[in-house]
């Protein structure tokens, strides 16, 4: 897996749905591992008091996004969480000048406070939500998207009242060659490996286009969920988050409040390292969100990376895998059961639908 993509600051808002793995995790599990990411993805699961959670990423940048949004949960109300990361609009959003402050006062180890403080003042101490490369790779997209669909046509999407209105209205406005176009301009392994994955670009073994695998997953949302309560379809059809009621989990108050009261029971440690190497060495593990890390394996790794943790999983834990355009091909499965269809509630929810999502059980053969 080639590393100069992962060792940047690839993700500061949430590149994935963590409601999914909220909804699966059972309550007081004894030891949750989750791949970092921006850190968003964690609060939910703190939310569902595990014992112990550990955070794994070999992006030293994403894990000190992490301790900061673990000291914001840990330091600020609700609000004041929501208007520091940015997720207020408008007027309710905070000053840069008071980011600033409340950014100094926060206690961060120095490392964490260097790396980060780079950032917000390369960014001028505005909210650093949308400054990943992956939130600013879709919302270029959307610039893409508003010019070939135009903005009035995408703006009447988010108008939109109820299911039934927006079905109607994406069938009648949005679907048609000018989708198709937009589709294939944006979703092809060119552009995103020109934007964002320089090389790493998962390789395709679906079956299923591009176009075609775009296209199925953006019906899915259209067909199941408003677009104005999604963060996904606000970021790569808006370029903002407009509508609050669209927000990621972490934003929801109920999850904030749980995750706050939790935080100082929950024994947190991150960990630097490549996930499948460092779980190798654990044992005593009840559910890993493994993100879709396994979607860039290759060789060996593709075949064998499963042989290599299920030391690392307690009978009866879980494994939950969001395969992005691969599955691992001959991948062993043994001494793990399919467990993906008593999910698939929580799975047809998920706000992205850009993932095959598999979900494994650990069992004593």
């Amino acid at each position: 897996m080639a590393n100069d993509y992962f060792n940047q600051l690839n993700y500061t808002l949430a590149n994935e749905d963590a409601g999914m793995e909220h909804t699966i995790l059972p309550e007081s599990c004894a030891h949750v591992v989750t791949v970092c990411g921006s850190g968003s993805r964690v609060i939910p699961l703190l939310a569902k008091a595990p014992a112990r959670i550990s955070v794994v990423d070999i992006s030293p940048v994403q894990l000190a996004l992490f301790e900061l949004r673990m000291e914001t949960v840990r330091a600020f109300s609700h609000s004041e969480f929501l208007s520091f990361w940015g997720y207020r609009v408008g007027v309710w959003g905070m000053a840069s000048d008071a980011r600033k402050s409340q950014f100094e006062r926060l206690q961060l180890k120095n490392e964490t406070r260097d790396m980060l403080r780079a950032i917000f003042e390369k960014n001028r101490w505005e909210s650093i939500l949308l400054c990943g490369r992956w939130e600013r790779t879709f919302v270029f997209f959307s610039r893409v998207a508003r010019w070939i669909l135009g903005a009035d046509r995408i703006d009447g999407l988010f108008a939109c009242e109820n299911l039934e209105q927006q079905r109607q209205y994406v069938q009648s406005r949005i679907l048609g060659w000018h989708w198709r176009l937009l589709l294939s301009v944006v979703g092809n392994a060119r552009m995103f490996n020109a934007l964002l994955y320089r090389g790493s670009f998962p390789k395709n073994n679906t079956g299923v286009g591009y176009v075609d695998y775009y296209d199925q997953a953006y019906r899915r949302l259209f067909e199941h969920r408003l677009a104005r309560r999604n963060f996904f379809l606000q970021l790569t059809l808006l370029g903002e988050l407009r509508y609050p009621e669209g927000l990621p989990l972490e934003a929801d108050a109920t999850v904030f409040s749980e995750a706050k009261k939790n935080l100082s029971k929950i024994r947190i440690e991150t960990v630097q390292e490549d996930l499948v190497s460092w779980m190798a060495h654990q044992r005593g593990i009840g559910f890993v969100s493994f993100s879709n890390v396994a979607s860039y394996f290759t060789g060996e790794r593709e075949k064998g990376f499963l042989n290599e943790i299920r030391g690392a999983m307690d009978p009866g834990g879980l494994i939950v895998f969001r395969h992005y355009l691969h599955r691992p091909e001959g991948l062993d499965r043994n001494g793990f059961r399919d467990r993906t269809l008593d999910f698939k509630t929580a799975i047809a929810k998920e706000k992205i639908q850009m993932y095959d999502v598999e979900v494994l059980e650990r069992f004593d053969s």
